[in-house]
């Protein structure tokens, strides 16, 4: 019959003992996945990356209803066409003083 010798049963011990963390390495990462699976870490993930993605979504809702504003069409017969090529033309001697005709007076 063969003889036990210490190294044959601390080899064993190994065996034995390295199946064991590779049985427990391969449930825990089975029981990851079917969490990651679940609908209750969709909902969490969604929930974390939400929290953060507020000022996107409303930006782009923003931008969505700028789209689908009617733009103006100007109207050859407005009466008040004149008011409003007046407060263009104001405004526009306003922006040229401010960034320019100021600053050179200094």
């Amino acid at each position: 019959m063969i003889e036990r010798t210490a190294n044959r049963i601390r080899t064993r011990w190994i065996a034995v003992f390295a199946l064991i963390i590779s049985s427990a390495t391969f449930g825990s990462g089975l029981l990851v996945f079917l969490y990651m699976k679940s609908p209750a870490f969709e909902n969490q993930l969604l929930g974390q990356v939400m929290k953060n993605m507020d000022w996107i979504i409303e930006d782009e809702f923003e931008k969505q209803i700028r789209q689908l504003k009617p733009r103006p069409v100007p109207d050859p017969n407005d009466p008040n066409a004149w008011f409003w090529d007046y407060i263009e033309q104001r405004n526009k001697e306003y922006v040229e003083w401010e960034v320019h005709g100021k600053w050179e007076q200094l």
